[in-house]
């Protein structure tokens, strides 16, 4: 089984809504952020990444690690995917356009969240933490 490194962004605004993403030619709604690049720490990649689909720019600095987990990938057979998740607070809401590979960007609710068909990472990580009230 093929096995890739990921770091994503739980990105929260002030209402409490989470953001999430879909690629081009995918269902799954999942994370904002993307595969380490040779070279890259994670935190690097994930600030490049968020600027490439978001325009969104942010220091490593300001990120909160929050965990690491690893699942079935959605889009690619037979591979996991490892991932690296960081929080970030926002202090407003942004309208973000989808960028680069993206499709669509989501701000999704507590009362909504089952509305969108969830990558794994997003599943089974972070959806729980976020519906515990826990950031």
């Amino acid at each position: 089984m093929h096995r890739i490194v990921i770091c994503s962004a739980m990105m929260l605004n002030p209402e409490g809504e989470l953001l999430l993403v879909r690629k081009k030619g995918s269902k799954y709604f999942q994370l904002p952020g993307g595969k380490i690049a040779v070279g890259e720490s994670d935190s690097e990649a994930l600030v490049r990444e968020l600027r490439e689909e978001l325009q969104f720019d942010t220091e490593p600095a300001t990120l909160q690690f929050i965990g690491r987990h690893v699942t079935q990938a959605v889009n690619e057979r037979d591979t996991l995917v490892e991932g690296y998740i960081y929080l970030i607070k926002l202090a407003m809401k942004l309208d973000f356009q989808p960028q680069a590979e993206l499709e669509e960007v989501e701000w999704i609710n507590k009362s909504n969240w089952q509305d969108y068909q969830l990558a794994h990472l997003a599943e089974e990580f972070v959806i729980p933490k976020w519906l515990s009230g826990e950031f």
